[in-house]
């Protein structure tokens, strides 16, 4: 199996995140092991001084008369070769004796002459030691005390071997330890990317015919549910567009179908004809512009309602009176009118001016008339007006006719056709709305116009 990217990068993040935590626990540990080793050390050579100014006075007891000199040497000569250093001196800082080295001793006292502090370090030239500074006054039975000084010290070669040992440890093992934590970063990254890939596959399960399917959601309140609940929800974005993109490819078939029909029979018709005459030819094409015409409309109302699906923002920048394109359209639609049997009347023609979109207002203007005819009744008139209504306008056209109701954009077909979703989306764009009601017997369609009303 093919070594994952994304697992590879994830792993190598966990290895360098413990690579980190690695370098910064070895630089502590190594930092408390060196400065435990030194404070242990400093301890041991405070007792070594307390020890050799005891041994001082322990002899100045026994020999009361003796020098600072005498008692000294004494102790050194009696001191266990324990492997401790020291130098006993006078109270002016010059060597009396000592065990160790003399170059050493010699670095320990020059060293002392300038230090600030009891407890000191010499590292160059030579080995590196700690010392440890005690002054000592004793009594005596005879004369003026004694004053002398002890310097004990030793090497700490012994705690950078140590450190430096512990530190060679830790660099050889580093890269081993890397390794571990990326072949480990891999295995939980790999277990924890195991949802993820499973949602690959039940996306690479979705047919694109078939968008009604689902992501399964765990129970886990997790990155990888909330994933899954948002690809549900685009799943189910697509399926409604695919459904309505569905409804519009009908629509648009059964839309221009029957005047497709008409054109193609009238032609059929006058093809077959054995003979013909001009009125008889004038008659056919009329009533193949006729179906033409009707063609033409039903593919600008498709091209209206794919605007209104899609959600297209309407440019507000016109001033339109309302009572002039009543009459317009009314005038537009009386030939339509009379071809279907319909009588066309106005009723209330109120003076208003509106913002808005002149063309799609027209538009709306002449469906909502061809919808009353269409679906009206020969004996009573399709009646429009134009009303000044409570904070905008209003179109209001009453027909005869059964009731029928208003679909959403999205859906198509039906009594109303096409024309009154198209209707309402224009109504909505001008920040008004489309209200269908039966009163009367009659069916009244008023298309309300808010925002930019001018009276």
């Amino acid at each position: 199996m093919a070594l994952s990217r994304l697992r590879l990068r994830l792993a190598a993040g966990f290895a360098f995140a413990f690579l980190v935590a690695l370098a910064i626990l070895a630089t502590v540990a190594l930092g408390y092991i060196w400065n435990e080793s030194t404070r242990r050390l400093d301890r041991h050579l405070d007792a070594s001084a307390d020890g050799v100014a005891a041994a001082m006075g322990r002899v100045l007891r026994e020999s009361a008369d003796s020098s600072l000199a005498h008692a000294a040497n004494e102790v050194v000569r009696e001191w266990p070769p324990n492997g401790d250093l020291f130098a006993i001196v006078d109270e002016n800082g010059a060597l009396v004796a000592g065990v160790g080295s003399r170059d050493v001793i010699d670095r320990m006292l020059r060293t002392w002459a300038t230090a600030t502090s009891p407890r000191f370090g010499v590292d160059k030239p030579g080995d590196d030691y700690r010392a440890s500074v005690l002054r000592a006054t004793l009594p005596r039975l005879h004369g003026p005390p004694l004053k002398f000084g002890v310097l004990a010290f030793n090497s700490i070669e012994g705690i950078d071997s140590d450190t430096h040992l512990l530190a060679a440890a830790l660099a050889v093992a580093a890269p081993l330890i890397v390794l571990l934590s990326l072949a480990a970063g891999y295995a939980l990254a790999r277990r924890a990317l195991r949802p993820v890939d499973e949602l690959g596959i039940a996306i690479a399960g979705i047919a694109p015919t078939d968008l009604s399917q689902r992501l399964p959601v765990g129970d886990a309140r997790d990155e990888v549910a909330a994933l899954a609940v948002e690809f549900n929800a685009l799943l189910q974005k697509l399926d409604d567009a695919q459904r309505r993109n569905r409804g519009f490819i009908r629509e648009a078939a059964h839309q221009i179908r029957t005047p497709l029909t008409l054109v193609l029979g009238e032609a059929g018709h006058e093809l077959a004809a054995s003979s013909t005459t001009p009125d008889r030819m004038r008659g056919t094409l009329s009533r193949i512009r006729t179906a033409a015409e009707q063609m033409r409309r039903r593919v600008d109302e498709l091209f209206l309602l794919a605007e209104a699906q899609a959600g297209e923002k309407v440019r507000l920048e016109d001033d339109v009176e309302l009572d002039g394109l009543l009459l317009e359209c009314t005038d537009l639609m009386r030939e339509r009118a009379s071809a279907l049997g319909r009588s066309l009347a106005i009723g209330r023609a109120e003076h208003v001016v509106v913002r808005g979109s002149a063309p799609l207002l027209q538009e709306a203007v002449v469906e909502l008339i061809e919808n009353a005819c269409r679906h009206g009744s020969a004996e009573v008139p399709v009646t429009v007006s134009s009303l000044i209504a409570a904070g905008g306008a209003s179109i209001e056209v009453t027909s005869g006719g059964e009731a029928f109701v208003v679909k959403p954009a999205a859906e198509t077909g039906g009594p109303s056709g096409l024309g009154l979703p198209i209707v309402e989306w224009i109504a909505r764009a001008h920040g008004g709305e489309l209200q269908v009601v039966r009163k009367g017997g009659l069916n009244s369609v008023t298309m309300t116009v808010r925002g930019g009303v001018q009276r």
